[in-house]
C-alpha cells in the first residue's frame, strides 16, 4: 500500500502460539489466522475523534486477539483517500479499515465511487455525541445568542466539506434559521485549530478531540446534539430542550475489503465484541468522551443500509447547496 502520511503506532500484543503458514502452497486456514500482525487503516490525520477512538479500538483488540496490530493514516479528500486504497488490498484479513458515515455522504456527494458496500463489515465500535463550539473571540455564550448572531451575521463554519459535518452544518443552519459560510479542512483536527485560532467562528467537534482546547480557554461548548444532557457535560444544553429539532450523532467501525472470507469475518467480528465488552476498553472509550457502541457484522451491515438510505435523501433534497 501506498503511504502518504504512515503515522505509524506499533500496538503489541504477546504473538507467541500463534499458528505459522501451512506449508502447502504458502496458503492459510482459518485455524492458522491470524499469524502476522493486522493493519489498520484509518483514513484521518492523527489528534482528530475517529483517530483517537481508532487508535483505542485497535489497541484493545490487539491485546483481546493476542496479535499486533500496526495504526496507518492515509488521510486525504474527507477520508476518501485511505479507503479508496483499502479497497485495492488483499481480501486476507490482513488490512482492515475504519469507516464511519461520512463515506456514505463522499459517495453521494460524488466525491468518491466507493461506499460502504465495497467492503464487508465487521464491527462497530463506539458512537460519538457531537458538540456546536464557537470561538471564544466570537463573544457568544448561549445557543439563544448564537442564533441571534447568525440571524444577523454571517457565521463561518469549519468542517469537512466532503463529508458528514457538511450535512451538520445544512441541517442545523435550516433548524435554526442562520446565515453561514463554511470553509472547509482536512479532517476534524484541522477545524479545531482553526477554531481555536480565532479563523472560524464554529465548528461541530466531539467531545475527545475538543475538550483541551475548551479547557484552555480557545473555545467554548454551547449546545450538544443529544436527547437528553450528558453526565460529562451537565452545563451544556441540548439542542431539543431550546426548542430545536436537532440530533447530531456519529457512528465509527470497522471493515474489511470486498471478498475477505466469511469465517475471517466472523471470527473478527467475535473478537471485536469481546473487546467491546472488556471492561477497561469501556473505561477508556468513555475516558474520551465517547460511547461504546457495538453492532456485529449483520447488524452493523443493516445500520448502514439504513444510514445509506437517510443520507441519498438529504444530499437530493439539498441539492446545489452541497455543492461548492
Amino acid at each position: 500500500m501506498k503511504r502518504k502520511n504512515s503515522g505509524l503506532l506499533l500496538l503489541t500484543g504477546a504473538a507467541a502460539g500463534t499458528a505459522l503458514l501451512t506449508a502447502c502452497g504458502g496458503e492459510e486456514s482459518i485455524e492458522d489466522y491470524p499469524s502476522r500482525e493486522i493493519e489498520m487503516v484509518i483514513p484521518w490525520d492523527p489528534g482528530g475523534g475517529s483517530d483517537i477512538e481508532g487508535r483505542l479500538v485497535t489497541e484493545h483488540v490487539s491485546e483481546t486477539m493476542d496479535n499486533d496490530f500496526v495504526v496507518v493514516n492515509l488521510p486525504g479528500v474527507g477520508g476518501t483517500v485511505g479507503l479508496e486504497e483499502l479497497t485495492e488490498e488483499p481480501a486476507d484479513g490482513y488490512t482492515l479499515g475504519q469507516i464511519h458515515e461520512g463515506l456514505l455522504v463522499a459517495h453521494h456527494s460524488d466525491i468518491t465511487p466507493i461506499n460502504y458496500d465495497d467492503f464487508e463489515p465487521i464491527a462497530a465500535m463506539s458512537s460519538a455525541d457531537q458538540i456546536l463550539a464557537v470561538s471564544s473571540e466570537m463573544d457568544v455564550d448561549s445557543l439563544e445568542e448564537f442564533v441571534e448572531y447568525g440571524q444577523n451575521e454571517e457565521i463561518t463554519f469549519g468542517g469537512t466539506v466532503s463529508g458528514i459535518p457538511r450535512i451538520w452544518v445544512e441541517q442545523m443552519a435550516q433548524e435554526l434559521d442562520i446565515n453561514y459560510n463554511m470553509v472547509g479542512y482536512e479532517g476534524l483536527a484541522e477545524a479545531i485549530q482553526a477554531l481555536a485560532g480565532d479563523h472560524i467562528d464554529a465548528a461541530i467537534v466531539d467531545y475527545p478531540s475538543a475538550e483541551s482546547f475548551v479547557a484552555a480557554g480557545d473555545m467554548d461548548f454551547i449546545a450538544i446534539g443529544t436527547d437528553e444532557r450528558v453526565e460529562r457535560l451537565p452545563d451544556i444544553p441540548t439542542f431539543e430542550e431550546e426548542g430545536y429539532d436537532l440530533t447530531l450523532g456519529l457512528n465509527r467501525g470497522y471493515v474489511a475489503p470486498e471478498g475477505t472470507p466469511e469465517e475471517i469475518i466472523e471470527y473478527l467480528g467475535e473478537q471485536f465484541e469481546e473487546t467491546a465488552n472488556d471492561p477497561a476498553y469501556i473505561e477508556a472509550v468513555e475516558n474520551v468522551g465517547a460511547e461504546v457502541d457495538f453492532m456485529g457484522p449483520a447488524d452493523y451491515r443493516e445500520h448502514l443500509d439504513e444510514q445509506d438510505e437517510i443520507i441519498s435523501g438529504i444530499i437530493e433534497e439539498l441539492g446545489d447547496e452541497l455543492e461548492e
